[in-house]
């Protein structure tokens, strides 16, 4: 009789071990009695993540982004941008694990919009009657993500660091002496290639949530030039809200501090914009990469 209480009182340590495990590693927040309060999912489009499969993410500054396979993304600035310049980007997920990188290529064409912005009346960008060349920049960027907080834990929202390095070159024809840099300094930092000055970056990112339905992200970028080792400084936050799972508004500043060949400059910008995701499933955010 001892024998078989000794083996009943094993078998339920045993039982209630692995239950108790069980529940701890790996909750189905389904049949969980308790409320839970699940996560919304960390915005991704600075970082190494890809959008996943078939979802389209439509955004009014930010790039529209669409998951093209699991490990394949496809961005392009549109909204404001795409009838004055062209664009397309292709972004590959290499390596997903607690690491994450990826790379980007991309290439634009920013002539139509020059000529624009030359007709302005203003000389604010470029100086009237400047002849603009035909001009194709093409942009690489290698991007490395690290998770900060690893979990399964439905409660616990990503928190993402991200480290970025890329290079824009641009092939133009003859530039006339009528076409000289920009007159709006605090672009020049981004569009030297334009004048055959190759422009290096490389930025820092921290992605995060703050409470159910507040997210953030704090970013800065650094461009150096092919002529100058610091051509200008960019740092922007913004605060996420996301009204459900699929529509999210955000809204921060942006500094912009400039020393380039021309003069040196700073600004601070506000930032707003809005993201919706299409063909997003009903399912919340399951676990790190979705599984």
């Amino acid at each position: 009789m001892k024998r078989i209480l000794s083996l009943v009182v094993l078998i339920c340590c045993v039982l209630t071990t692995t239950f108790a495990q069980y529940y701890d590693n790996d909750k189905d927040v389904s049949v969980e009695p308790r409320k839970v309060v699940k996560r919304y999912e960390t915005e991704t489009w600075k970082t190494a993540f890809i959008a996943p499969k078939n979802e389209l993410h439509l955004s009014v500054f930010a790039p529209v982004r669409y998951g093209l396979s699991p490990s394949l993304e496809l961005q392009s600035y549109l909204a404001l941008w795409a009838y004055l310049t062209p664009n397309i980007y292709v972004k590959k997920n290499w390596h997903s694990e607690r690491w994450v990188f990826s790379s980007k290529h991309g290439l634009y064409y920013p002539t139509w919009g020059l000529k624009r912005l030359r007709n302005d009346g203003e000389n604010s960008t470029l100086l009237e009657g400047a002849e603009v060349p035909q001009i194709l920049t093409f942009q690489n960027e290698f991007i490395a993500s690290y998770v900060l907080n690893p979990s399964c834990n439905n409660e616990v929202p990503y928190w993402i660091a991200t480290g970025r390095i890329g290079m824009d070159i641009s092939l133009s024809g003859e530039r006339d002496e009528s076409f000289k840099r920009m007159t709006f300094y605090s672009l020049y930092h981004r569009t030297a290639s334009f004048y055959g000055d190759a422009v290096f970056y490389a930025g820092l990112q921290l992605d995060g949530g703050l409470f159910r339905k507040i997210y953030f992200n704090l970013g800065a970028d650094v461009y150096a030039l092919k002529s100058k080792l610091i051509g200008g400084l960019e740092a922007q936050g913004n605060l996420i809200y996301h009204y459900n799972n699929r529509l999210s508004f955000s809204a921060g500043a942006k500094y912009i501090k400039t020393d380039n060949p021309l003069e040196k400059e700073t600004h601070i910008l506000p930032v707003i914009d809005v993201c919706y995701r299409l063909g997003k499933k009903a399912g919340w955010q399951k676990g790190l990469f979705h599984k």
